[in-house]
């Protein structure tokens, strides 16, 4: 689906991405393949995100990193790393995962050529295209459902946009621990928590 005009934003089919989440939510080994619409398939992915009991950036931290949208350069990556390591292990692990993902939907955004030059159609979806349909998604203030959900002012909305295209631009550097910190963190562990430092080194 890579090439695939529009992916995450053209319209899919609610009666087939309805029958997909159902066969998940059953339990049944659910075959993607090239019989598959990309965007019904697109579709469920985000409506999975936006469905989460718990978002997959907290929304106890929802106001913290729309924050991070009034700095700037340096202090606006460094804030959101550190933002980034207060989640949970899972959601951290996701979430990285997604923006990887995310990154390489968008490097496919232009059209190309192949070795023997012929024309390879982008998908025309570049980091700010997708900030735009999956920030909602993954940065929530309220619960899917309840009063005021989704009613996102102005402001808002172009925050929550800017935050989620530095998180995908800057994916692999926001989600390292430099060894200066980790150093400083065992050293201080060392001192309070023993035990947790094997848990942390098992992780790194």
């Amino acid at each position: 689906g890579l090439q695939t005009v529009g992916i995450f934003r053209v319209g899919s089919s609610k009666k087939r991405v309805q029958q997909l989440r159902e066969e998940f939510d059953q339990g049944l080994d659910v075959f993607l393949d090239e019989h598959q619409s990309v965007h019904d398939v697109a579709a469920l992915l985000k409506e999975f995100l936006r469905d989460m009991p718990n978002s997959l950036i907290p929304r106890e931290l929802y106001g913290a990193f729309l924050s991070t949208a009034t700095l700037e350069g340096p202090a606006q990556l460094d804030t959101l790393q550190l933002l980034l390591f207060l989640l949970p292990p899972c959601h951290s692990d996701t979430l990285l995962r997604l923006l990887r993902f995310l990154a390489e939907v968008a490097r496919h955004a232009e059209s190309s050529r192949d070795p023997e030059g012929r024309e390879i159609p982008g998908n025309k979806m570049t980091v700010s295209n997708l900030a735009t349909v999956f920030g909602p998604n993954i940065l929530q203030k309220e619960k899917p459902g309840e009063k005021d959900a989704g009613a996102l002012n102005f402001e808002d909305s172009a925050a929550i946009i800017l935050v989620l295209q530095r998180l995908i631009e800057h994916h692999h550097s926001l989600f390292m621990v430099s060894p200066e910190m980790q150093c400083d963190v065992l050293r201080r562990l060392f001192q309070t928590d023993p035990d947790v430092i094997e848990y942390l080194l098992r992780r790194k």
